[in-house]
């Protein structure tokens, strides 16, 4: 029996969508680790005013968002060039 080829291509990319996913789910994950080990670590909710760390907070969850969407449009970015 002949196996069909005429799949792997759109399971190929869907594959490797999900790695890309995966990338920027680690990324959010280990960011989130770094500002709460942060925080607890260097006494930040006993030291900083309110509206500071409220700032740094937002900040920071804003630079992890964009570094979790950058992880994701570079396995995006390898599997369009692997197209190719």
């Amino acid at each position: 029996m002949a196996i069909s080829y005429m799949y792997s291509r759109p399971l190929r990319r869907r594959h490797t969508h999900y790695i890309g996913i995966a990338a920027a789910c680690m990324t959010t994950l280990v960011g989130l680790a770094f500002i709460a080990a942060g925080v607890v670590r260097l006494d930040l909710l006993e030291e900083a005013q309110g509206d500071v760390l409220a700032k740094a907070l937002v900040i920071a969850l804003v630079a992890l968002g964009v570094l979790s969407i950058a992880s994701y449009a570079v396995v995006r970015a390898i599997e369009w060039a692997s197209r190719r």
